[in-house]
């Protein structure tokens, strides 16, 4: 479908914000959207509250969904001014296409390589070609060990005894009620903060201390995202002056740029006079300087620190954005909790592998709100998709995980229903589950092809435990009356 948009914006506002602004205007005044997508849900289908308005770019990820629901349309094709153009998609052939079959001609949306340039510099989440290859290669051993992979569960576990526990028990026995977004995101920021360079921040100790380190974050965070629906011109000349936003922005990078540095300080000279085989029992960058060393590459202050913010960012923002929701919609459903709970009592902590319905409510969580619900995408010459949608070279693309995980034609006619039996069958002689995945073409959740995400396994155990150890313990009960209200910038939040 083609909609064509008749009005001029800004000429240095970037692509993505143009066709969402435009989109914007036209949802309200458009008879197709109308007619066809602006139309109530049912009380039962009814989405998340959401106010697009507000906020960043991204805070049009859920009502671009329900865009999609509503039309009954896999492709949407917008031309914008001066013939911009920008297709959304949530076409699993489609996927594949862009995502495998022709990989090699759709690079990282470069306004996004752009806006988080200085908080991502040249790391794995930002880079493309050579440079992500590269470091692609050298990343997917130190994830892909035995070693490591214990290292991230043992360091999980400690922070759940250790912390979460007693600080679940001291609420349960005061009566008083947590805030859970913000205790996760303080869980897994620890955890992350000890795998990463053996040191802990102790965010989730009793007092709930001060958070210094995921402030920074968060900051650099949303004025990054910020930068997409302003005028680069106005940015770009804060930025120059170091005023308003852009003054607060690098100082949250800064903030975050020297504490990696102060804990990886000493590691590349300690490393390169012991003339050390790689660490196989060290933290990541133990094992990630004694493996560059070893293969001759270049490992100079600035690339570290930028891979150190990228492993931190991809690691805690999607791990905690996982855990919030999982939890939500399993306190939401009791029949689900009671399944989960009677299949973690049979199983212990070496048998996550064996936690089958588990690990579908988990899957299930992640197909209504994935972490990551948008990709964004720029084809770099002529291309023809499957369905016949052309495209022209600089194209802006966005993949709609969101819009998928609520698709009728790809999970029925009860997409919008929390169900993990829905990737479930049963064994009819032994009366257990069997896991039946989806095709990750369908189910783009950790991306798909050469990019899928390196943290898939490792995330899945990282939830397995934390939903073990706290179902099995405590009842999660939601405020009376609370109803989340949906908020994106990088990832899946609720709006406190």
């Amino acid at each position: 479908m083609d909609i064509q948009l008749m009005y001029s914006l800004l000429f240095s506002l970037p692509v993505p914000a143009i066709i969402f602004l435009l989109l914007l205007f036209f949802i309200y005044f458009h008879p197709f959207f109308s007619k066809h997508s602006c139309s109530k849900l049912s009380k039962q289908q009814q989405l998340p509250k959401s106010y697009p308005l507000f906020g960043c770019l991204f805070s049009l990820v859920l009502w671009t969904s329900e865009l999609f629901q509503k039309s009954s349309l896999s492709t949407i094709t917008l031309k914008g001014p001066f013939g911009k153009k920008c297709v959304l998609t949530r076409n699993p052939s489609i996927i594949k296409h862009i995502v495998k079959t022709r990989f090699h001609i759709y690079r990282k949306d470069p306004t996004m390589q752009f806006v988080f340039s200085d908080l991502l510099g040249d790391g794995l989440l930002l880079v493309d070609g050579e440079k992500w290859k590269t470091q692609r290669h050298f990343l997917s051993h130190i994830f892909h060990a035995d070693t490591f992979r214990y290292r991230v569960k043992s360091s999980t576990i400690k922070e759940l005894s250790g912390r979460l526990i007693p600080l679940f028990s001291r609420a349960d026995i005061d009566k008083a009620t947590l805030d859970l977004q913000d205790i996760f995101h303080r869980l897994t920021f620890d955890i992350l903060c000890q795998v990463s360079f053996s040191h802990d921040p102790e965010y989730l100790l009793p007092s709930l201390p001060e958070k210094p380190l995921i402030d920074a974050f968060e900051t650099a965070i949303k004025i990054s995202m910020r930068r997409f629906t302003c005028p680069s011109i106005l940015w770009k000349a804060k930025k120059l002056l170091n005023i308003g936003s852009e003054e607060n922005l690098r100082y949250a990078v800064d903030v975050l740029r020297e504490y990696v540095k102060k804990r990886i300080a000493g590691k590349v000279e300690k490393f390169s006079m012991q003339n050390s085989s790689i660490n196989e029992g060290g933290d990541f960058f133990d094992r990630f300087i004694t493996r560059a060393l070893k293969y001759n590459v270049v490992v100079d202050e600035k690339f570290v620190i930028d891979t150190g913010i990228n492993f931190i960012l991809a690691g805690d923002d999607t791990l905690f954005s996982a855990l919030i929701w999982f939890f939500w919609l399993v306190s939401s459903h009791p029949q689900v909790e009671k399944e989960i709970v009677k299949e973690i009592e049979e199983k212990d902590d070496d048998d996550l592998n064996e936690m089958v319905y588990t690990h579908a409510s988990i899957c299930e969580s992640m197909r209504l709100y994935p972490p990551v619900p948008l990709e964004l995408k720029q084809v770099t010459e002529d291309d023809v998709w499957p369905d016949g949608t052309k495209l022209k070279k600089g194209m802006t693309i966005f993949l709609h995980v969101l819009a998928m995980g609520r698709s009728t034609d790809l999970w029925g006619s009860d997409c919008e229903v929390f169900r993990p039996e829905r990737w479930l069958l049963k064994n009819s002689t032994t009366g257990n589950w069997n896991f039946i995945p989806r095709d990750p073409f369908t189910y783009p959740v950790f991306q798909a092809g050469p990019r899928t995400c390196l943290g898939k396994e490792i995330a899945f155990m990282q939830i397995k435990l934390v939903a073990a150890t706290i179902l099995k313990r405590f009842r999660i009960v939601p405020l009376d009356g609370f109803s989340p209200i949906y908020n994106s910038s990088l990832t899946s939040k609720i709006v406190c």
